[in-house]
C-alpha cells in the first residue's frame, strides 16, 4: 500500500507503529489517541471511521506479526480517545481483535487481550453484544500454555464479569445457554475452572434465574465434577450447594425433576452427587402440611419421577438400575403418602429386579418393600398393612415359577427380609400361605430353606428363643402355625420339635419315619441336621442328654436317627459318639426297663404333655402330619406315573 492509503496517519507514524520495539508502538499509539481525540471534539466521525478500517484491516489482520502488534495497540488507543462515542465504532473494534486470539504468535494473543481490555473498558454494555464470542475465545486462552497471554486473558474475564454484573439487565442468559452447553464438556482443568466460576456468578444473580437452565448444563457440571482436580471437584460441588439452596425457596416445575432426575441417574456413581437432589425431595417431605399452600413437590412431579426411574431400572445399566432403586427407596422413605399411588404401577417392575445380578440391586429392592410393607397401617395391632401380604404371595409364585432364583436367592432374600422386618411376621406369613401349597414339591423345598434360616441365621435368635421357651398363647400359636408349614418336609419338622424342645413328640416322628420311603435326599436331610445338632444353637439339646431319667425320648429320637443312617457315613460316627457321651447311657436303659415300658412308643401312644405346652394337641398335630404326607405320596405317584401317547394312535 502506498502511503496516501494509509492517511491521515501519516507515513512516519505507520513506520513507527509497526516497529519492534514495544516503546515506539507505544509512542505512536499515543499519537493515534491524540488525533482521535481531536477528531472526536470536531466530530469528525468520518474520518474516525476510515482510521478504524485502516488498524482493523490493514494492520489487525494483516498477515504481517509487527502489524498486527502495532494495530492492536493502536486501535485500542482509538477506542479509548472515542469514549462513549466509541460505540459507533465497534464493528471495527471488537471482531478483529477477537481474530487475534487464536493467532500463533503467543505475543499476539497477549497484545489481543490487552487491547480488548481496554476496548472493553470504553463500551462497557456494548460489549456484551459479543459476549458469546469473547467468552469462546477466554475459555481456550485460559489454558493457554504462554503464562502472559492465560494472564491477560484472566484479566478480560474479571472485567468482563464486572460488566455482566453491573448490566444485568441487558444481558441476555438464554443466547448463552447453548454455548455454555457446549463449552461445559471441555476436559481441560483451566476451562473447567473457568466454566464454573461463570455458572456459580450467574447463579448468584436473582434475575438470571439459572435454575431454570440447571436441566440443560447439569450433565457437564457432572462431568465436571468427577475432575481429578481437587480444587476444581470443591468449586463445583459449591456450585451444587448454590443450586440448591435456591431449588429449595423457589417452585420447581414438573419437567424439571424429570430431565434432572434422568440426568441424575445416568451420571451419578457417586454419593456425593447423588445427595444432591435427595436433599431436596427431603427437604420438601419436612414442610408442614398447609392446604392454602401449592406444594414445592407437586403429584404430577413424583408422576414424572417415577416414570423415568421404572424406565432406567427396567432398561438401565446396572450402575443406573441401582441408582434410580436408590431414588425409589429414597421417595418412599420421604414421600410415603405420595407414593402410595405408585404402588401397583411399581411391583411388577421392582420383583423383576430379584433376578439381576447384584446383590446391591436385590437388598435395595427388599428396602422399598419393606418400607411399603410398613406404611399407611391401617390397623394398630399389625405392624404392617396388606402390601405385605400381597407381597409374600407374589414372592411364592415367583419362587415356585422360577426355582433357579429360589436356589440362587431363596435363602438370601428371606434373611434381608428378616432383618429388615419382623422375622416373625415373615415366618408366619410365609407359613399361612404355604399351608395350602398345592405343589408338595415346592412346599418341602421351600420348607427346608425356611428351616435352614431358622435353624442358622444369627437374625432369628430371637425367634428361636420364642420357639424354645414357650412364653404365651403367642409362642404356642407360633409353633402350630409352623408345624402346619412343616409337615412338608419331615426332618424339618423333627428340627423344629428338637428347636421348641417338645421331644417326646419328636421320638414320636422319627418312630413314624418307618412308614416314610427313605430315599438319598431324605439321607442328606438327617445328615445335615445331625450336623446342626452339633452346632451353638442346639447347646442346650446336648446339655439335656446329661438327664437321661428325664429325656428318654430324646435319646430314643436321636437313636432312631441313628438307625435311620447308613453305617459308613460321617453323621452316623458323629452322631454316635455323641450318644456314647450320655453318662451310663448302656446301665440306664438296662435298669429302668419297666419305666420305658410306661413309656413305650407306639402310633397310638399319646403324649404326657409338659407345663410348657399343654395348650398344644399332638395328637391332633399329628394327624394333620399324616394326612399332609399322604399328600405327598399321592403327589409324587402322579409325578412318576406312566402317561400314554395317545396321539401315536
Amino acid at each position: 500500500m502506498s502511503d496516501r492509503d494509509y492517511l491521515p496517519l501519516s507515513a512516519t507514524l505507520v513506520k513507527t507503529l509497526t516497529d519492534k520495539l514495544y516503546e515506539k508502538r507505544k509512542t505512536a499509539a499515543l499519537e493515534i489517541e491524540k488525533m482521535v481525540r481531536e477528531l472526536i471534539a470536531t466530530q469528525n466521525f468520518e474520518q474516525i471511521e476510515r482510521i478504524c478500517k485502516i488498524l482493523s484491516e490493514h494492520f489487525v489482520l494483516s498477515q504481517n506479526g509487527n502489524f498486527r502488534r502495532g494495530g492492536l495497540i493502536g486501535i485500542a488507543a482509538l477506542a479509548i480517545a472515542c469514549g462513549k462515542e466509541a460505540q459507533r465504532f465497534r464493528q471495527y473494534l471488537v471482531p478483529p481483535v477477537l481474530q487475534c486470539f487464536l493467532d500463533n504468535d503467543p505475543k499476539v494473543r497477549y497484545y489481543a487481550c490487552e487491547s480488548l481490555y481496554n476496548i472493553a473498558k470504553v463500551l462497557r454494555t456494548v460489549t456484551l453484544s459479543y459476549f458469546n464470542e469473547i467468552f469462546d475465545c477466554l475459555s481456550k486462552l485460559v489454558c493457554d500454555l504462554e503464562p502472559t497471554v492465560k494472564s491477560g486473558a484472566e484479566l478480560c474475564d474479571r472485567l468482563l464479569k464486572d460488566i455482566v454484573i453491573e448490566t444485568c439487565t441487558q444481558f441476555e442468559v438464554i443466547a448463552f445457554i447453548p454455548l455454555l452447553r457446549e463449552r461445559i464438556y471441555v476436559r481441560n482443568a483451566f476451562t473447567r475452572q473457568f466454566i464454573v466460576s461463570w455458572v456459580s456468578l450467574l447463579t448468584s444473580v436473582p434475575e438470571f434465574d439459572m435454575v431454570q437452565y440447571l436441566p440443560e448444563i447439569m450433565d457437564g457440571l457432572f462431568h465436571i465434577l468427577g475432575d481429578p482436580n481437587p480444587e476444581i471437584r470443591k468449586s463445583c460441588e459449591i456450585l451444587f450447594s448454590e443450586f440448591l439452596t435456591i431449588l429449595k425457596s423457589s417452585q420447581v416445575q414438573p419437567e424439571m425433576f424429570e430431565d434432572m432426575t434422568r440426568i441424575l441417574i445416568q451420571n451419578c456413581q457417586s454419593s456425593e452427587i447423588n445427595s444432591i437432589l435427595r436433599q431436596l425431595i427431603k427437604h420438601e417431605s419436612t414442610k408442614p402440611n398447609d392446604s392454602n399452600v401449592t406444594p414445592s413437590v407437586p403429584d404430577l412431579t413424583i408422576t414424572k419421577m417415577v416414570e423415568v426411574l421404572k424406565n432406567q431400572i427396567q432398561s438401565g445399566a446396572s450402575a443406573s438400575r441401582i441408582i434410580a432403586l436408590g431414588w425409589i427407596h429414597h421417595l418412599f422413605d420421604c414421600l410415603q403418602d405420595k407414593m402410595v399411588t405408585h404402588i401397583d404401577v411399581l411391583f411388577p417392575t421392582l420383583f423383576r429386579v430379584l433376578n439381576d445380578s447384584s446383590d446391591e440391586a436385590v437388598l435395595l429392592v427388599l428396602q422399598v418393600f419393606a418400607l411399603i410393607s410398613t406404611s399407611n397401617r391401617t390397623s394398630t395391632d399389625r405392624n404392617y398393612n396388606d402390601y405385605f401380604t400381597k407381597f409374600i404371595i407374589v414372592l411364592m409364585d415367583l419362587f415356585r415359577t422360577d426355582r433357579a432364583l429360589l436356589e440362587a436367592r431363596g435363602s438370601f432374600i428371606i434373611r434381608q427380609l428378616c432383618m429388615l422386618l419382623s422375622p416373625e411376621d415373615i415366618y408366619k406369613t410365609l407359613s399361612e400361605t404355604l399351608a395350602n401349597e398345592p405343589d408338595s414339591n415346592f412346599a418341602s423345598i421351600m420348607v427346608k430353606i425356611l428351616s435352614s434360616i431358622l435353624l442358622t441365621s444369627t437374625e432369628l435368635h430371637d425367634l428361636r428363643l420364642k420357639l424354645k421357651n414357650f412364653y404365651s398363647t403367642e409362642s404356642t400359636d407360633l409353633f402350630v402355625c409352623l408345624y402346619k408349614t412343616w409337615c412338608h418336609n419331615p426332618i424339618a419338622l423333627v428340627a423344629l420339635c428338637f428347636l421348641s424342645q417338645n421331644y417326646d413328640h419328636a421320638c414320636r416322628l422319627v418312630q413314624l419315619f418307618a412308614e416314610i420311603e427313605v430315599t438319598v435326599d431324605f439321607l442328606i436331610e438327617i445328615d445335615k441336621l445331625v450336623q446342626l445338632l452339633e452346632s451353638p444353637i442346639f447347646t442346650y439339646l446336648r446339655l439335656a442328654l446329661l438327664d437321661v431319667e428325664n429325656n428318654q425320648t430324646l435319646i430314643r429320637a436321636l437313636c432312631g436317627l441313628l438307625m435311620l443312617l447308613p453305617g459308613k457315613t460321617d453323621a452316623f460316627h458323629i452322631l454316635r459318639r455323641r450318644l456314647e457321651c450320655v453318662p451310663n447311657f448302656i446301665d440306664k436303659f438296662t435298669s429302668i426297663d419297666k419305666r420305658i415300658s410306661n413309656l413305650k412308643l407306639d402310633t397310638n401312644h399319646t403324649e404326657v404333655a409338659n407345663d410348657s405346652s399343654k395348650a398344644i394337641n399332638f395328637d391332633e398335630l399329628q394327624q394333620y402330619y399324616l394326612s399332609v404326607q399322604n399328600k405327598h405320596v399321592e403327589a409324587k405317584k402322579q409325578r412318576y406315573r406312566y402317561a400314554p401317547n395317545t396321539s401315536d394312535g
